[in-house]
């Protein structure tokens, strides 16, 4: 959980197929501002190796994702092997791209702008026209992403969904 409600309250999920071995939540709110957070899993692969997995939420506003950017670079530089494959996702909130440049620097490449040469239009899910949402993945190949945008995809959330079958 990120954000707690009285009648509810929302944050980051990850869902996996494969053990989750740790996981962390990290609050990297702007204090005044709304709840934000990184969880961080890393899975157990088949073959014996780990992947980290970061689902991402970052705020309205261009200075604090800016600042929040830089928490998930650290993260990333700081705290995972650079060999080991690095998969992060979520709502960037981030429609003119600007924080798109400054994953590269930590070797995050976006998959839809790998592929297609654009980054994927995912909001409003019934009639998507901006790009907010973002898979990046670090020594790991994306195929195949693709944006869900019809029933029952974007019925589900305001945002559809982004799909890619990773190989770490």
């Amino acid at each position: 959980r990120n954000a707690v409600f009285p009648h509810g309250h929302q944050g980051n999920a990850l869902l996996s197929k494969f053990p989750i071995l740790r996981e962390q939540n990290r609050d990297i709110s702007i204090a005044g501002h709304e709840e934000r957070g990184l969880l961080h899993c890393v899975l157990a692969l088949p073959d014996g190796r780990e992947l980290h997995a970061i689902c991402a939420h970052l705020g309205l506003l261009e200075k604090h994702r800016r600042r929040q950017l830089d928490l998930l670079c650290e993260l990333v530089n700081d705290e995972i092997a650079p060999d080991a494959p690095v998969v992060v996702a979520g709502d960037f909130n981030d429609w003119r791209a600007s924080g798109h440049r400054l994953l590269a620097r930590c070797g995050l490449q976006e998959v839809f702008h790998s592929t297609y040469g654009r980054l994927a239009r995912s909001f409003p899910a019934r009639w998507p026209l901006l790009p907010v949402d973002r898979i990046y993945v670090r020594n790991a190949r994306a195929r195949e992403p693709r944006v869900l945008s019809t029933r029952p995809w974007s019925h589900l959330s305001d945002h559809a969904p982004l799909v890619a079958e990773i190989e770490a």
